[in-house]
């Protein structure tokens, strides 16, 4: 349980089981070619990692904990803060031997980036004791990606399967998932790309055939497709969802905000439908402010 800022005990929503990183971001005119050196405008630090990006984006609308790990050094302490101050419960994010994440953000004018991860301590987080903390927390969702060790996407899969509840799936960066954790993923959370690698489909194929592939090994999917619309495949067949247009500033941490939203909004009973137009539209709010913004 959550406590609220009274003592009084406030149920679990939403579970992060995921990644936290501290970003070193570097704004360009233009991102390089390869073998080409550019010269950057400024370079800055941010609290990231696609799991602490996703628990902010769902605690704005849920209570929300993340599980996780961080090492024992400065970026731990800006990450911790990060989340606190977002009002994220942390009391399950463990202190590990290792340097905590680190990414590399390479930020161009046009609002695009190209990132690289250094997982560190994010590696070594224990699937046990993920098990545990979801005990604990019990929460009515439960969202991951892949930025952690196969064998704890497993235990997060296989708690929310056990119990009946909610495992919402972001396979991102894109690694081969098993058959047993895909059946699981209600919804599976993926952009056009990562659709395509998933479905087994060529990057040609029309967007309701692969998301009627990927129906056969998931019970539901939403495609997040940029400023051109969200799709979502359940039983009942294939929705396009219009998206609001915006001038784009910053696409950093787009994606993962859709998915904690998505996420906390169907922790609380939301349908799959209404939950994706309010995280669309918030997405997209989202990309249309500077990181200092936000």
């Amino acid at each position: 349980m959550l406590q609220t800022d009274t003592g009084v005990p406030q149920q679990c929503v939403v579970a992060v089981v995921g990644s936290l990183n501290l970003d070193l971001t570097a704004l360009v005119t233009r991102a390089p070619e390869d073998g080409e050196t550019v010269l950057g405008r400024s370079l800055s630090t941010h609290p990231g990692g696609k799991g602490a990006n996703q628990a902010i984006g769902a605690a704005r609308l849920a209570a929300t904990a993340i599980i996780g790990a961080v090492g024992n050094d400065d970026a731990a302490h800006v990450l911790r803060a990060a989340q606190r101050a977002a009002g994220v419960d942390t009391r399950h994010l463990t202190e590990l031997d290792d340097a905590t994440g680190r990414a590399i953000v390479v930020l161009a004018e046009d609002g695009n980036n190209r990132i690289i991860v250094i997982g560190g301590a994010n590696g070594l987080l224990d699937p046990a004791y993920v098990t545990e903390a979801l005990d604990d927390l019990d929460p009515a969702a439960v969202l991951t990606q892949l930025e952690l060790p196969p064998s704890v996407t497993r235990a997060a899969a296989h708690w929310t399967r056990d119990r009946a509840r909610r495992f919402i799936l972001n396979p991102s960066p894109t690694a081969p998932v098993e058959p047993e954790i895909l059946r699981v993923a209600n919804p599976l959370v993926v952009n056009e790309h990562e659709a395509s690698y998933y479905a087994d489909a060529d990057p040609d194929t029309g967007i309701d055939v692969t998301v009627a592939r990927l129906l056969d090994k998931v019970p539901a999917v939403v495609v997040t497709r940029g400023g051109d619309d969200v799709v979502i495949g359940t039983a009942d067949g294939v929705e396009h969802i219009p998206v609001p247009h915006v001038d784009v500033v910053d696409t950093t941490g787009a994606g993962d905000h859709f998915a904690g939203t998505l996420a906390a909004l169907l922790g609380a009973g939301v349908s799959l439908r209404d939950a994706t137009m309010r995280a669309a539209a918030d997405a997209a709010q989202l990309v249309a402010l500077r990181r200092d913004q936000r």
